[in-house]
Formats: C-alpha cells, structure tokens, sequence
C-alpha cells in the first residue's frame, strides 16, 4: 500500500473541523436562483460568490473593477470574521502562485465540490489529494457556517434575480444548446447540461467541462463588463461567443483527437502566428487548432443566427484581426459542411475535410491572412475622433458621390450639404471635389467631409471596409443589427491616408436619410445611427485586443 503523508497543518485541520464542518452548513440554506432558456441553466452559483467573498476578504487584487456595492456589503457583513483561521491560511499560502497555478484553477476547484463544500463523488476529483486545496475546502465550509455565510447569500436575491431576468431579456429567441448540438450533430441531448454561471466579482470568463460516466456538464462562467443603475451587466455580443466557443470545445475537441496524427505534421503552420497565440495562453500546435476549430464553430453559429454581414463585422474580422489566420479555411470547409449534412451529419464524419482544407494551405495564403491582420489593426491610435471635431478643423475637403442611383436623392442630399456648409463658418472655406477626383488625389494634407451613400460616393465605398460598421440595403450593423431601412448614419474616423488628420462621413442606406441630419442632436460619439430623425444609438469605436469594435 502507498503511504500517503499529510502535512501537519492539514492534520489538526482535520481533528478541529471534522465533527461540524462535515455536517454541513447551520443556519439558513442556499437560495436557488436560477433561469432555464430552452434547457440552458443560467445561476448565480453560492460556491463561486463565496470563493470571490473570500478573495475580498482577503483583500486578493483580483475581483474585477466594476462599480458594484456588493463589494460593500461582503466587507460590512464579515468584519467580525476576519480573524477566521481561512484568512491565516490564506496569508501563509497565497491563493495564486501557489495554492492555484492558473487563472481558472478556482472555478475548477468550486464546481468539484457540492455547495456544502463537501468533494463531489459523482466525478474524479483530483483537488481532494491536495493536501493543501483539502485545508482550504475545510477552512472554507468552517467560516461559510460560522458567518452564516447563505443567509448573506440569501439576503442578496434580489441582485441576482434582476440581474439573470436582465440577462434573459437580451437574449431573445435563445436556444443555443439545440442549434450548436444540431450543428455538430451530437446526439443523446439530454445527458449533456449547459450552465452559465454569472461571476459577479471575477475577472474574465471561463469555460469548465465536466464529464460524467452518465454525460457531461459545459459551464461557462462570465464576468460582468459594467453596472447600470447598480445592476451587472453583461456584453451580449461577447457572451454568444463565449458560450458557443466554450461549449463547442466539448465537439470539437474530440474530433480533433481521434484524428490528431494526421494534424501533428501541419505544426510548422504555428509558426507564423506562434508570439500571437502565446500571448493568449496558447502554447502549441495541437492547442491552436483545436481552439481554431472551436471558433470557427462559433462563427459558424454567430452567421446562422445573426447573418453573414453581422457574423464577419463582429465576429470572424475581430478574431482574424487578433492573427487567427487559420479561420479562413476552416470556416470555408465549414460552409460546405452546411451544405451538405446529409453527406456528414457529424462534425466526426466532416473531420477528413478539415484535415484537407489545412493541408492545401500555402505560404502566399498565409502572407495574404497576416497582411489582412495588419490591415483590420489600422489606425494605431489611443482614440478616433468624435463626429463632431471636424468643426473644429482647418484645411477640410468636402468629397461628394457620382454614382448614387437614386438621382431625386442624390440631389436633395447635395442641396442640403451646400446650404449646410454655407452655414458654417468653420466649414465655408472648405474645398469641395467629386469622389471620383478624390480617388486620385494626395489627401494626406486633409481632414474630410465625405457624403453620399456607400456605393454612390466611390471613396467611401473604398475605404469603408476599414470602418467597424455595416451599411446594407436591408440593415445597418454596429454594435448591434438594426434591420429594415431609412437609417442615416454620421461617423467619426481617420483619414485613411494620414490617420493624423480625421474624416466626417455624413452616410444613410439612401442620400435622403441623412438630409436635414442638424435637427437632431449630434457630434458626440464616433457614430451616431438615427431613423425620421429619432436617435437609436450614439456610441463609440472601442480598441480591443489591438482590433476596433464598435460599442
């Protein structure tokens, strides 16, 4: 038999804590607080708020940064336990670096416990041989029942019920289990869970998979991007790409295993993107392509809910232009993959396709993906200026369109843009020349006034694409999709050719829509979409990950 040897500290541990923490909580038990969309759970988890309450308590920097008075409350409930045996613990053996060596090591370590915080026996639990982790859990259900840590828990309810039916609110006509299951063709639905759990003090968002001899349990655990009127809110757009990149990992990853021979002789394919992909903890070959595979999964899913345009706008553009360069194939034999279900009605039946797409992979590919990167990373600055700074401009050209269609609104448009710059002074001096003159000249000396539909105005049709926002005939895509027509668009950017001086694009699914745009109230923002002179939103080209979004 292998002796296994404890140290000291966990012994008393165990000697002090074994008749009452094993017996469970005393006081009041946890409150659920949970919402099921079409067999997806979404909950505030008491293992994780109590692991984060710890962390405050302990005075740990890394809860995140939202303007949140829960963090109050913790600090104000607990005062009277801060001379708990837990937070001595936690002096001597810090939580990161030693106690946990990965950032989602403790999200880990609270979903293998039950919320008695006794190890779970449904599953292999290797924390519990962590003599160290062990102490830790003991300490933890210690000070939850001396703190009557769920009657805190519990007093909270209301916070975290508006915040999951907030949640639910945005996420009409959610069924994202089915149709990612559906699109893999997993089958035996019901012995796979879903859960989203909301991480109201965490930092980031994690994606945990448990697997069971009787199924599985995918959980993605998400981080609050900011408050309104003291409620968390979470970015939408970034939760559907958590959760079908999160969730995919548990398709996509098999596939790739039963097959990994056959993708290890594609490792030199790393090396172009390699200093990218570690500065996103993605070390080696294998891990890319399964994690390329996954997102391209999930912008698979994104085009099939929200279209083609919203899906590359939003989604494909911002994950190449962080160098996921391999997405270009892998969502190409995807797309035929759609195609032809009857032929793979599994993501394992479609798996020699993929090996293929990746094997016709040449080095003029790979310089043609990196240089778009560069491209989508364009303008290097810290801010794009608002709508309103060109007033504020010297040496300005105004660029007027040539080909609008529409010649009844192409001339009320250009009436318009006349009178309006007559009216201000700013703007009187101003050179005005046709797009297509414009095409031709150096501008690089100028700040710019461009007006006219997309396709009408030649330069803007050019030069749009570098712009995070769609103008359709159906729809206008920002942040968000803004379906039908009669929408006028007002945008801040560069001049793209000298990103030092700016470009007021003055745009509308028609020339007419953007006429007689001075009623409202406009300038701030770096785009404001508006429809019968009614503001549907002004906001901002934010830089994420070197790549700009539109928020």
């Amino acid at each position: 038999m292998k002796k296994i040897t404890f140290p000291l500290f966990a012994v008393i541990l165990l000697a002090v804590f074994t008749t009452e923490a094993f017996s469970g909580t005393s006081g009041a038990k946890f409150r659920k607080n949970t919402i099921v969309l079409n067999e997806v759970n979404f909950s505030v988890d008491p293992r994780i708020e109590l692991f984060h309450t710890m962390e405050v308590l302990a005075g740990v920097p890394v809860t995140n940064f939202i303007d949140l008075d829960y963090k109050q409350k913790i600090a104000a409930a607990f005062t009277l336990y801060k001379d708990h045996q837990l937070f001595a613990y936690l002096s001597k053996n810090p939580l990161y670096g030693k106690l946990f060596t990965t950032i989602d090591g403790p999200i880990w370590f609270m979903l293998h416990m039950t919320q008695e915080l006794d190890w779970r026996k449904d599953i292999e639990v290797s924390e519990k041989k962590n003599p160290a982790l062990d102490s830790l859990r003991i300490l933890m259900k210690d000070f939850c029942r001396k703190s009557n840590y769920a009657a805190f828990f519990n007093s909270n309810s209301d916070l975290y019920q508006i915040s999951l039916a907030t949640l639910a609110y945005n996420l009409p006509d959610f069924d994202e289990k089915n149709r990612l299951m559906d699109y893999c063709g997993a089958k035996d639905k019901k012995q796979v869970q879903f859960n989203v759990i909301l991480n109201f003090l965490g930092w980031g968002n994690f994606g945990p998979r448990i697997f069971k001899r009787d199924g599985a349990e995918l959980y993605a655990v998400i981080s609050p991007e900011k408050t309104a009127i003291r409620v968390p809110t979470f970015d939408v757009r970034g939760l559907y790409k958590l959760l079908w990149h999160e969730f995919a990992h548990s398709f996509a990853n098999p596939a790739v295993e039963k097959i990994q021979d056959q993708f290890e002789p594609m490792g030199h394919l790393l090396e172009p993107i390699r200093e990218s992909m570690k500065a996103q903890a993605y070390h080696s070959w294998p891990v890319v392509f399964k994690e390329h595979l996954t997102e391209a999964i999930a912008c698979r899913m994104a085009a099939l809910k929200f279209g083609e345009e919203a899906a590359d706008l939003n989604y494909f553009r911002f994950q190449k232009g962080m160098r996921w360069i391999y997405l270009n194939p892998l969502i190409a034999a995807l797309k035929h993959y759609e195609s032809n279900r009857s032929k793979y009605p599994t993501l394992d039946n479609f798996m020699p396709e993929i090996v293929k797409a990746m094997k016709f992979i040449q080095q003029s590919d790979i310089d043609r993906w990196m240089a778009e990167t560069e491209q989508i990373r364009k303008p290097d600055l810290a801010a794009i200026p608002q709508i309103g700074d060109i007033y504020d401009k010297k040496n300005i050209l105004f660029i007027y369109s040539t080909a609008e269609t529409d010649q009844v609104a192409d001339r009320k448009l250009k009436d318009f843009m006349n009178g309006f710059k007559n009216r201000i002074g700013s703007l009187k001096e101003a050179k005005m020349v046709a797009d297509t003159a414009a095409l031709k000249m150096d501008l690089t000396g100028y700040n710019l006034s461009v007006w006219g539909s997309v396709k009408g105005n030649k330069f803007l049709e050019k030069y749009m694409p570098q712009i995070p926002l769609h103008v359709g005939d159906e729809k206008v895509i920002a942040e968000n999709i803004y379906a039908g027509k009669g929408y006028g668009i007002l945008i801040g950017w560069v001049n793209p050719v000298n990103p030092q001086n700016m470009m007021a694009v003055y745009t509308g699914q028609s020339p007419a829509d953007v006429v007689d745009f001075n009623q409202i109230i406009n300038g701030s923002g770096n785009y404001h979409i508006f429809q019968n002179f009614t503001t549907l939103r002004q906001g901002n080209f934010s830089r994420q990950a070197q790549v700009w979004v539109a928020k």
